[in-house]
């Protein structure tokens, strides 16, 4: 009799308390369990501390001590993972189980060639010589549709892209010919076109090679875009699971059904994100008029001049007093450096930068602009990184309005902040909290206060929500509407997610290349596209329309 490729059955994983400091023990999962078939991919969904990756960790025994496997089995192939000796698992990791993480920079060594990081991996998982292993590597790197294998064996990590550095980790996962290939959030902060190169790689491999996927993501559009059955958890517990069709549109169990009612779909406007937003008005609260960004690159080998890099190339843009224009594009079209440009963190090489009918250009590092930056405040991509981890989050609120001298005293600038957090859906008590004892879309709300608390009339949101579970997004994403309606507030998004930007935006800008190659009204952008990269933006952006019908039906054996 068959057995799936991986069987986990009434998984359960403790982490220890400590009662000295009346810490309780963590049930991080609870009696899960889920099958893979060969050839199958099985994603696992759910909010943060769900226990997804905590799962994904048990697989390759890596959970974190003093956590422990504390009931239940994980059957690969008919062998126990769970009772194996750890140097067999060792055996067993690179070789019968890869993986790919979120973060393929972090995931290789920034001072070794491609090469270097490949090869030894290859001779370890394949365990064949070293010159097998380089002709391996090639063939990998054609496998994952990686251009000019050979050069960039000889290349550093940073001098890829994204979406390269992706691949070659999967390279990399799949050296040693795994049967189970463990994704976890493989595509978070790709762009879309790229992620979707990186899920075409993984469909592929598991069609063609027979290799099951754990895929762990948040983004349902990437579930819906290529998995064949779909497990949702909730507080270490699985809560619904099944075939793709079934679970993702014809939901049975209610958090499954409230947790695809917080997914934003890029084929219509939402009426959970409405809001009574502020009409923009006629008069321009900022613009860029030609504006070029110019950065030196890195010095050629035997050449005297360094080659630049035009990050923007003769941007004009006008936004008006109460609007809310997104800016979207593939990662290093431009879309950060305007923004900080409007904002004054990014001198211009050339062209005129206005605010409220002032030329601020020339004002972008000098103290004479502290009085518009007042009025412009950012709130950036990854909340605990822009915040204080050594300062509680009430004192990161008093602390800019003390230096900006927009309170008159501390004990005013302590209510201001107290306003500020309750205004973004958080209490007094929090403010005595520091950053890492709350979530991450608790931490993104902190980010918004701290923007709030100088009562600025422009807020620039630099991928807010990219990072974020999907109902921690959609929080995220009522917040921005609620502020912008009761404060009148004009709102500048940057994003690559096209769905979340359709919720929130009134105009949408498309950059490529440090160029606008197209603007204007949402629905226009979306339902007529005029220029061929943003038709290609929207064609390759991974879909999810609950009610709609599958693009492609499951396999047989789901």
């Amino acid at each position: 009799m068959s057995h799936p490729l991986l069987d986990i059955a009434g998984l359960s994983i403790r982490y220890p308390g400590d009662a000295l400091q009346g810490v309780a023990d963590h049930m991080a999962v609870r009696e899960a369990s889920l099958t893979i078939e060969r050839g199958q991919i099985v994603s696992v969904v759910g909010e943060s501390g769900a226990g997804k990756s905590t799962i994904a960790a048990a697989v390759m025994r890596l959970i974190d001590a003093p956590g422990r496997i504390e009931t239940g089995r994980i059957m690969l192939d008919g062998t126990d993972l769970a009772q194996l000796p750890e140097a067999r698992m060792r055996g067993l990791r690179g070789r019968r189980i890869g993986a790919i993480f979120q973060d393929p920079l972090s995931s290789l060594n920034p001072v070794l060639t491609i090469g270097q990081q490949m090869i030894p991996a290859i001779m370890h998982a394949a365990e064949i010589g070293k010159s097998a292993a380089r002709a391996k590597a090639i063939e990998l790197l054609k496998q994952v549709a990686i251009p000019e294998p050979e050069t960039r064996l000889r290349q550093y990590p940073h001098q890829l892209s994204g979406g390269q550095r992706q691949r070659i980790v999967i390279a990399i996962a799949i050296s040693g010919e795994p049967d189970l290939l463990i994704a976890d959030e493989p595509t978070t902060a790709l762009d879309v076109s790229v992620q979707s190169e990186v899920l075409q790689v993984i469909e592929r491999l598991a069609r063609e090679r027979q290799i099951g996927v754990l895929l762990i993501t948040h983004d349902m559009a990437v579930v819906a875009e290529i998995a064949d059955r779909v497990v949702v958890m909730q507080h270490g517990r699985v809560v619904e699971a099944g075939a793709k069709a079934n679970v993702l549109f014809d939901p049975q169990e209610s958090y499954t059904k409230a947790l695809i009612a917080s997914v934003p779909r890029s084929d219509t406007r939402m009426e959970r994100f409405a809001h009574d937003a502020p009409e923009a008005g006629s008069d321009t609260i900022a613009s860029v008029q030609n504006v070029g960004v110019v950065f030196e690159g890195p010095r050629r080998l035997r050449a005297a001049a360094r080659r630049e890099v035009h990050a923007l190339s003769d941007v004009s843009l006008s936004i008006a007093r109460g609007e809310s224009l997104g800016i979207v594009g593939e990662s290093g079209s431009g879309k950060s450096t305007l923004a900080r440009v409007i904002c004054g963190l990014q001198p211009v090489t050339r062209g005129r930068v206005t605010y409220e009918g002032r030329d601020i250009t020339r004002l972008a590092v000098t103290p004479a602009m502290r009085s518009e930056v007042l009025q412009m405040q950012m709130v950036f991509q990854d909340p605990f990184a822009s915040l204080n981890p050594r300062q509680r989050v009430l004192a990161a609120l008093v602390e800019p309005q003390m230096v900006t001298g927009k309170a008159e005293s501390r004990a005013a600038a302590r209510d201001r902040g107290i306003n500020a957090l309750e205004l973004v859906g958080l209490s007094e008590a929090d403010g005595a909290k520091y950053p890492h004892e709350f979530s991450g879309g608790q931490r993104q709300r902190i980010s918004i206060a701290r923007a709030l608390v100088l009562d600025p009339d422009f807020l620039i949101c630099d991928e807010p929500t990219s990072a974020l579970d999907v109902s921690v997004q959609a929080q995220v994403l009522d917040l921005l509407g609620d502020l912008r309606s009761r404060l009148n507030l004009t709102l500048l998004f940057v994003s690559h997610d096209l769905a979340v930007v359709r919720q929130l935006c009134d105009r949408i800008a498309v950059m490529q290349q440090g160029q606008i190659r197209e603007i204007g009204e949402t629905e226009a952008i979306f339902d007529a596209p005029q220029h061929p990269y943003t038709q290609h933006l929207l064609a390759t952006s991974p879909k999810f329309a609950p009610g709609a019908t599958l693009a492609r039906e499951a396999p047989a054996h789901v």
